[in-house]
């Protein structure tokens, strides 16, 4: 099992180098990010972009591009597109962002797997690395789906549980975070938290458990009318997967990171393989990292279409 963003690192350099397409490398944090994971041996870069601007990103961290493919272009959506078709066509495993509004990659994406035929909604996996834990925990949707229904819920639960049965766990456990109240019915988020438990139970999404809980009062605490005993905050275990009810909450959530002791690493999850989307906040190690995930989890997805 990969329990922990390290172990994506220690085994990313068995499986590479896997060629991945690299969208607008034109700053230098990424660029070192690149220099970094290529001489780890997880990737062969394939460099999109302005050739002007990857040359002075590329300068800068002293990295030598002559040995690496290279094609030019300065229109987003083009790159982008191009870079994504790649990954559909088998051309690269893999595919990353760099000086590159994510919009234009949510883009492609979608309309790839419209051209695919695949019926997957798709949606970004933030996976956080809490020290002292034993899996990593994954927030879901936090970056494609504004305020996803029911229907998009579900795919969206499809598509984490994928990963985590990726990671080589059999049967991950699922929150459905919402909000309640005691007056007024029921929440619409939480109508959907009843629906797809029961879907759950029905083995609608296979081996998965979506737990008792929808908020961490409850995960914490065992419910609001619990007694209030803070020892079972240290004991208690955080479900694999913390499904969001919108993608403000998921986005709010997930970079909590920059104030407490976790490590955070996002993907989109598509039908064709992995595609790394660092924010813009990061740093060259933790892209490094998100690299090395996106290496791994290419490689066994190979393996599963296999």
């Amino acid at each position: 099992m990969i329990r922990t963003l390290n172990d994506f690192e220690r085994m990313a350099g068995e499986k590479g180098p896997k060629k991945m397409a690299v969208l607008v490398p034109e700053d230098e944090e990424f660029m070192l990010a690149v220099k970094k994971s290529w001489e780890k041996g997880y990737i062969e870069p394939v460099l999109i972009g302005n050739e002007e601007r990857i040359a002075a990103a590329a300068r800068k961290v002293a990295f030598d591009l002559t040995p690496f493919a290279k094609i030019a272009g300065d229109d987003l959506q083009g790159i982008s597109d191009l870079g994504i078709k790649m990954l559909f066509e088998g051309a690269a495993p893999i595919a990353g962002k760099g000086q590159i509004p994510t919009s234009y990659i949510y883009r492609s994406i979608i309309r790839a797997e419209a051209r695919a035929a695949s019926g997957m909604t798709v949606s970004v996996v933030t996976f956080w690395d809490i020290p002292g834990g034993d899996h990593l925990v994954a927030f879901t949707d936090t970056g494609v789906n504004i305020d996803p229904d029911l229907k998009a819920k579900r795919e969206i639960v499809k598509n984490a549980v994928f990963a985590y049965r990726l990671l080589g766990f059999p049967r991950p456990r699922i929150a459905v975070l919402s909000g309640q109240r005691e007056l007024g019915g029921k929440l619409g988020s939480h109508e959907d938290y009843e629906a797809l438990r029961d879907e759950a139970a029905a083995g609608e999404f296979g081996s998965c458990e979506i737990v008792a809980a929808t908020s961490f009062t409850e995960i914490f605490l065992g419910g609001r009318r619990a007694p209030m005993d803070y020892g079972r905050v240290r004991e208690a275990e955080l479900p694999h997967i913390l499904l969001v009810p919108c993608l403000d909450t998921g986005n709010i959530l997930c970079k909590l990171d920059f104030f407490l002791d976790v490590n955070r690493s996002s993907l989109v999850a598509t039908s064709r393989g992995p595609v790394c989307i660092p924010a813009r906040s990061d740093f060259s190690d933790n892209i490094v990292q998100q690299i090395a995930m996106c290496v791994v989890l290419a490689d066994r997805m190979g393996k599963e279409v296999e």
